[in-house]
């Protein structure tokens, strides 16, 4: 199938799900500190979110054995609606309430990231898949910069209760436009049992060389790249750059920036072979991340972040790509499955890893740490050379 009509359709509803997810989240934070006044009750919230969305990323396959995939996507755009509306009205009520319908909204996006993307080479066709990436990518990076420093005015101007109503107009208008995407045909078949149904995408990732040593570089990359979280980049700009809170923000929009730009250069780059995108990223990043925390000046730190963001993208969007096009059709959704729980598994358990190598031999040591990492997948980059290539 290739429907151009079907991919714009699923590209602005993602945009405004992907808009809704910063903004209530944004607006949620304040509400919860308002209330409770603690800021570790605030560190329950992307915990709560990473494990719920893992989980939900994980029982996917379930769904995938019996409905069509535009199905799956519509339920959850419409369950996160229905909870959010909970989490609007009940706000004021406990904060486990509060935690349990996050972690609901949480679960029912650990569905729709593999749908998506999933379905776009249906959408798109294989030929026109980079590009698609790219615009893809550049579209949810700017999302993503813009919402938050958005998200902020908003609850300065207003409140935290403005925001998660804005954030239900935009899961209404996204869900909407969901059904303007094209039905995939769907075959029913007899379901297996319940162990194959979960384990039946695993094997199969991990049974085909090109898929395993994508999802190896996608999990490792993300376990690389738990050092740029939030709490370490604050005590980095506090402890090696000497300067105030505002820095953070700076390093963070410089690097979402890379990401965009990135994005539009992978477009004009598709005639390079992935595999060497893959190479170049990993070990630029590698190079650069040392760069990082010896800057001469703090503006420097910031064009670092800007370089970092754009290779970070080149190599991702390159990854992706070759699993798509390495990956048979009705097994797409299985595949990002397992992605995603790789992925989020990897980043959760290398939050703690770094925070604890920041706490115990300081923060230049979790830079290094990453960097060592992303060098090491530079070099199983190039090892596994023959099966890092886009299938035709």
């Amino acid at each position: 199938m290739n429907d151009r009509r079907s991919f714009y359709f699923l590209w602005v509803s993602q945009m405004m799900a992907n808009a809704g997810d910063v903004l209530y989240i944004v607006g949620l934070i304040q509400l919860v500190y308002l209330s409770s006044g603690s800021v570790l009750t605030l560190t329950l919230i992307p915990m709560t979110i990473t494990f719920s969305r893992l989980i939900g990323s994980f029982l996917t396959p379930l769904l995938l054995h019996r409905f069509p995939l535009r199905r799956i996507l519509l339920f959850s755009m419409f369950g996160k609606i229905v909870v959010l509306s909970a989490v609007f009205l009940l706000k004021d009520e406990s904060i486990l309430w509060v935690l349990l319908l996050v972690s609901m909204i949480a679960f029912l996006d650990g569905w729709a990231a593999p749908i998506r993307q999933a379905m776009l080479p249906e959408f798109v066709g294989i030929s026109a898949l980079p590009k698609a990436n790219s615009l893809v990518a550049i579209s949810d990076n700017t999302v993503n910069l813009v919402s938050w420093p958005l998200g902020a005015f908003f609850v300065v101007q207003f409140n935290g209760d403005v925001l998660i109503v804005v954030t239900i107009v935009l899961y209404i208008f996204g869900w909407l436009m969901t059904f303007g995407i094209k039905s995939i045909i769907y075959v029913r078949r007899e379901l297996p049992s319940l162990k194959e149904q979960l384990s039946g995408g695993w094997k199969y990732s991990f049974s085909e060389k090109s898929i395993r040593n994508i999802l190896i570089l996608d999990m490792l990359t993300a376990f690389a790249g738990a050092v740029w979280i939030s709490a370490i980049l604050y005590v980095y700009v506090d402890e090696v750059l000497g300067q105030n809170e505002a820095w953070w923000g700076y390093i963070n929009a410089f690097y979402s920036g890379g990401f965009i730009i990135g994005g539009y250069l992978f477009a004009k780059l598709v005639k390079v072979s992935g595999q060497r995108m893959i190479v170049v990223g990993c070990f630029l990043t590698s190079f650069l991340t040392v760069c990082f925390i010896y800057p001469q000046f703090a503006v420097v730190s910031l064009v670092i972040s800007l370089f970092l963001g754009l290779f970070g993208q080149l190599q991702m969007i390159a990854q992706l790509t070759i699993l798509q096009t390495h990956t048979e059709t009705n097994q797409l959704g299985h595949v990002f499955s397992v992605q995603s729980v790789l992925v989020m598994g990897a980043f959760g358990v290398a939050t703690f890893l770094f925070g604890w190598v920041a706490e115990t031999y300081g923060i230049t040591s979790a830079f290094y740490l990453s960097a060592i990492v992303m060098f090491g997948i530079g070099l199983f980059a190039i090892m596994q050379k023959k099966t890092l290539t886009y299938a035709n």
